[in-house]
């Protein structure tokens, strides 16, 4: 029997790390060969890591919410020989080489290896935490954040016990009870801060908004609405918000482009993948649709629909939220108003649309009601300038002002 060290592969293009969600093993289980032992988030999806070998699970390289890098232990498996086939990211040790002593204690009477994970060895270094102090609680005897935390807490009261930086009240204001709520930014959440602050530092944005009269636009979904039912498709302004890009696209191919500093290029995008903003739980996700200017409206809305349904369930996959050449947000399905949408690295325009609702505007110099619906398209302006942005929104304005334009095309 050997040891087999099975390290974090990179299960996406160009994957850095990735958050342990949920282990669905635990040491000392018996494991075969693909079942799935993990889910791991990485900056697209959970994913579900399989087991590279037959054995023994013997130990766990983190917990639910420890972030790992490419290439660090994920799990340890006490596995038959060398024979037996096993991943290239592994590697086999001798039980000899890889034991590890009881806590406290080694063959050479040296202090043992603390068990931590690196996100865990790296709040302690943050805090001032000595490691080797603390009792760890995880449920294999490793040390937590909470862990360290407490500790911490428990040094800083030990160093100066009775003064406080709190300022003087007067007695008789009664200050409020309880303490603030402090969570680690994990999961979801952790990818998209991280992916909106890149795109923010990195891309100079610039924003046109306009109001578009889209009483057309509600009158062509009312009258496709019943006929789709007879398809089994819920007809939303989705699929005419799609085409409608995907018609300006073709007609603007610098907004269906990337930009790359390093190599001084511009690279215009042959295919039209648009993926759409979709609320879950945990927060957006953004599947895509890819080649939707091969699709009729009637295969977009189903496509849209599948496609959300499995967001939701936080059952897509890597392959569907990957490929995107241009976004869609259509906050008008979650309050009034307008917002700036930010650009997603490394697509270089996404359209915001807002709440069609009724509005008196200038009809031939008299007032009149229309339905108007809130537009704004956001650029990197590295690529494009103010006149490109503004041919845009009016091209695009165009289709949604009459969407039988729309009709029939793929």
């Amino acid at each position: 029997m050997s040891l087999h060290e099975f390290k974090l592969p990179d299960v996406g293009e160009g994957l850095r790390d990735g958050e342990i969600v949920k282990w669905h093993v635990a040491v000392g289980d018996a494991v075969k060969v693909h079942q799935v032992i993990v889910d791991v988030q990485t900056d697209k999806a959970i994913v579900e890591i399989p087991a590279p070998v037959t054995g023994t699970v013997v130990d766990l390289g983190g917990d639910a919410g420890d972030v790992l890098s490419v290439g660090q232990v994920l799990a340890t498996f006490e596995a038959p020989g060398e024979s037996d086939a096993s991943e290239p990211s592994g590697r086999s040790l001798t039980e000899e080489q890889a034991r590890v002593p009881a806590r406290g204690a080694s063959p050479m009477g040296k202090p043992a290896r603390v068990r931590a994970s690196p996100a865990v060895r790296k709040l302690a270094l943050e805090l001032g935490v000595d490691l080797a102090s603390i009792k760890g609680s995880g449920s294999r005897g490793q040390i937590t954040r909470a862990d360290v935390d407490k500790a911490s807490c428990d040094q800083k009261s030990k160093v100066n016990p009775s003064k406080t930086n709190t300022p003087v009240q007067r007695e008789d204001v009664a200050r409020p009870s309880g303490n603030d709520r402090v969570e680690p930014l994990r999961g979801l959440r952790r990818q998209i801060a991280s992916t909106i602050e890149s795109a923010w530092r990195e891309i100079p944005h610039i924003y046109s908004v306009l109001d578009v009269d889209a009483s057309a636009l509600v009158q062509a979904r009312e009258s496709l609405a019943a006929e789709y039912e007879h398809e089994n498709t819920k007809l939303t302004f989705m699929p005419f918000f799609v085409k409608a890009c995907v018609e300006t696209l073709k007609a603007h191919p610098s907004f269906n482009a990337t930009i790359d500093m390093a190599k001084e290029e511009i690279i215009y995008r042959h295919r039209y993948n648009i993926g759409f903003a979709t609320a879950t739980r945990d927060g957006l996700v953004v599947p895509v649709v890819h080649d939707a200017d091969q699709l009729s409206l009637l295969d977009l809305a189903g496509a849209i629909n599948d496609l959300a349904a499995a967001t939701r369930n936080r059952r897509v996959t890597v392959e569907q939220l990957s490929g995107g050449t241009f976004t869609i947000s259509n906050f008008g399905a979650y309050g009034h108003g307008v917002g700036m949408p930010i650009i997603r690295p490394p697509e270089v325009a996404i359209a915001g649309f807002g709440r069609i609702e009724d509005k008196v505007v200038p009809v031939k110099g008299q007032p009149a009601v229309r339905a108007t619906l809130p537009l704004i398209v956001t650029t990197d302006h590295r690529l494009n300038d103010g006149d490109h942005l503004g041919a845009f929104i009016e091209t695009l304005a165009t289709y949604l002002r009459a969407p039988i334009r729309l009709l029939g095309r793929n």
